[in-house]
């Protein structure tokens, strides 16, 4: 709008501010990033730094599963309650139907063929393989016929009620003993080996909305190294974490079910498998502190391989939970390092929940860091590496408010900038491509109008559609 006259203009009109070249007209605060790239050597390379490094990780990595698990409980939570309405009001209007004069009329030939039936399966007496429940004389399986809605039977439709002392172990040990999961067939006269799953039996209610899922576990590590992880636990941090956890949307009471959880043993037992499958899908089995390098290249996800890490790859989600603790203990190391160590829990809770907030913590060439920037988070943190001075760099961006001003060029002025440059390239045919003119004047912003004439003296214009700046 600057390098255009009015319409209404005259040719010859005067310039009402003849002595003002740039017009301010507002400022205006703009959210962008800061980018800042620092050198990270005397903290990456630090023995004390890197002999740390596995006692913090161990300490993230159980607060990272602890959050991840507690956040599912309350999903699964408000899912429930959801589905326990719904199956109110739905055997509400089940109930209500079947109290119908069709039910009274249908209810002697219900009798009746209920009775069939039960002879019907007395005199049933061929063995079936795939039989899983038991007889129903000795069981106590009692048939009865699917009555519809209508009142109405459903041909071939039975329903089977089971007593209460047919427990299911029974028909699950069963039908193990008959398939055989996961082996090859065998023989009918020789003995099959079935692996059995062992449930884990908790002593508090609480400790089933802390539970981790079973295929977070590598059982064939267990017998190794769970001894060393029961040494490196950190008892003491894990039951400041679960203190920390708010349960208040459970219908029990909060602090009873908090007390119970912390004295579970058998859910500090399922946590400490857990972290001993990752931790030396990470780390192996050797016992030595971590070089630069190495953490470099596993911050990339360039972890050296071995059986335990092909496990851990095979779930996904469990592998970029470890991967996200992973580069949240790097960037507690680089924190700790510039502003001072960890006084207590509560500081390194405020650290790692500022994390999960407030920072993405990963690298440039992630989807996820340019997602990062178009939702506007706080902080960027990436690790990188520069070849020709041999160091490793830690790049952060902070988003930020900077005040923007807008002003307006006198059109004259940009017009005589114009003809001054026809005067020397056409006339004057200087060639030179960086002349001093385009770099002189920044009051005029004459490299910008410069760019602007037309061609061939101005570069060619790529304009977008229009964008609306507002001025107040």
């Amino acid at each position: 709008m600057a390098f255009e006259q009015a319409e209404n203009t005259s040719r010859f009109a005067f310039n009402n501010h003849f002595g003002n070249v740039l017009t301010p007209c507002t400022v205006v605060p703009v959210r962008v990033y800061s980018d800042a790239r620092n050198v990270l050597s005397g903290i990456i390379d630090s023995h004390e730094n890197l002999k740390q490094f596995k006692d913090d990780f161990i300490k993230v990595l159980l607060w990272v599963l602890i959050q991840t698990c507690y956040k599912k409980s309350k999903v699964q939570e408000g899912r429930y309650t959801e589905q326990s309405k719904e199956k109110e009001l739905s055997l509400s209007g089940k109930h209500q139907e079947l109290v119908g004069p069709h039910h009274i009329e249908h209810k002697e030939s219900s009798k009746d063929l209920e009775s069939f039936h039960e002879e019907l399966g007395d005199e049933w007496s061929d063995d079936d393989i795939f039989e899983i429940l038991p007889h129903p004389k000795t069981s106590g399986i009692k048939p009865a016929i699917a009555v519809a809605s209508g009142g109405f039977s459903i041909p071939g439709s039975v329903q089977t009620h089971i007593d209460a002392h047919v427990e299911q172990d029974v028909a699950v040990d069963k039908l193990y003993s008959v398939v055989g999961f996961g082996l090859p067939a065998t023989d009918r006269g020789n003995t099959t080996h079935v692996e059995h799953f062992k449930m884990v039996e908790f002593n508090s209610s609480y400790s089933k909305f802390l539970s981790i899922p079973q295929d977070w576990i590598f059982v064939s590590l267990l017998n190794l190294k769970m001894r060393e992880m029961k040494q490196m636990f950190p008892t003491e941090w894990y039951e400041f974490v679960l203190t920390q956890l708010d349960f208040h949307h459970l219908s029990e009471k909060p602090s009873a079910l908090l007390e119970e959880g912390i004295r579970d043993s058998s859910l500090r037992d399922l946590y400490i498998q857990g972290l001993t499958s990752i931790y030396y899908a990470f780390f192996g089995m050797e016992n030595s502190s971590p070089s630069s390098a190495w953490l470099f290249r596993a911050y990339l996800g360039g972890i050296p391989w071995s059986i335990s890490l092909d496990w851990l790859t095979g779930n996904p989600e469990l592998f970029q939970l470890a991967l996200k603790a992973f580069r949240y203990t790097f960037k507690l190391m680089v924190d700790k390092a510039s502003l001072g160590p960890v006084e207590d829990f509560k500081e390194l809770i405020n650290y790692l929940e500022e994390y999960d907030n407030d920072w993405y913590i990963g690298l440039v060439s992630d989807s996820e860091w340019q997602q990062a920037v178009l939702q506007e988070k706080p902080y960027l943190f990436s690790l990188g590496h520069d070849p020709n001075m041999g160091v490793y760099t830690g790049r952060v961006l902070t988003l930020q408010e900077q005040l923007v001003q807008i002003g307006k060029l006198n059109a004259e002025a940009v017009r005589g900038q114009w003809a001054n440059l026809s005067w020397e390239l056409l006339y004057a045919t200087n060639d030179d491509e960086e002349r001093y003119s385009i770099q002189a004047h920044p009051v005029l912003l004459r490299n910008l109008t410069v760019q602007a004439a037309d061609p061939p003296l101005g570069y060619p214009i790529y304009s977008s559609v229009p964008l609306h700046v507002p001025l107040y």
